[in-house]
């Protein structure tokens, strides 16, 4: 089973592509974590799934809540407007990219990006927007091997990412 802690919309979303998700399991329990929201208590659930290795996908504000549990900063950005489409140049050796082409169309999320240049030992951009900022991240491992946590800051439910549900079917059938 999958946890879910956010927004009602996305989770409509993701439950769309897989039944097998829910508000109501204990992070023991559940097989996988999405996060859609940056409280306290949605970065100490990312940081619970971290200790017992349960695979993790941040979106929108749980882009933020993966970034703290990692001790990465995120900057505001001013220039950013949430819910613009724009092209994105992602990684597609990315678990969470396979399949999809180098250059992709998303709808921003919210303005804000990790700060790269002081970006903790083991993540790594996985995606740029257009204008450079990273717009999702992975943890790896080791140099080359990446593992099961991931944080992408667009909206995969819009159709303005017309590839959301291909992301989302990627986390969702993660080996």
């Amino acid at each position: 089973m999958i946890l879910f802690i956010g927004e009602k919309a996305l989770f409509d979303f993701v439950y769309e592509i897989t039944p097998n998700v829910t508000y109501d399991v204990a992070i023991e329990s559940a097989e996988k974590l999405i996060v859609c929201d940056a409280s306290d208590a949605a970065v100490a659930a990312v940081k619970a799934a971290i200790l017992i290795n349960i695979p993790i996908l941040g979106i929108h504000d749980g882009y933020r809540a993966v970034a703290k549990a990692f001790g990465a900063r995120c900057e505001t950005l001013e220039s950013c407007a949430e819910g613009k489409q724009e092209w994105a140049i992602i990684d597609n050796n990315s678990a969470i990219f396979c399949g999809l082409e180098k250059v992709i169309k998303i709808c921003r999320g919210t303005p804000v990006a990790v700060i790269e240049a002081v970006l903790p030992s083991g993540l790594d951009c996985i995606a740029r927007a257009e204008t450079g900022e990273v717009v999702a991240f992975e943890n790896f491992t080791a140099p080359g091997i990446s593992s099961n946590i991931f944080a992408i800051n667009l909206h995969p439910a819009s159709g303005l990412t017309p590839v959301g549900a291909d992301i989302i079917n990627n986390f969702v059938n993660l080996g």
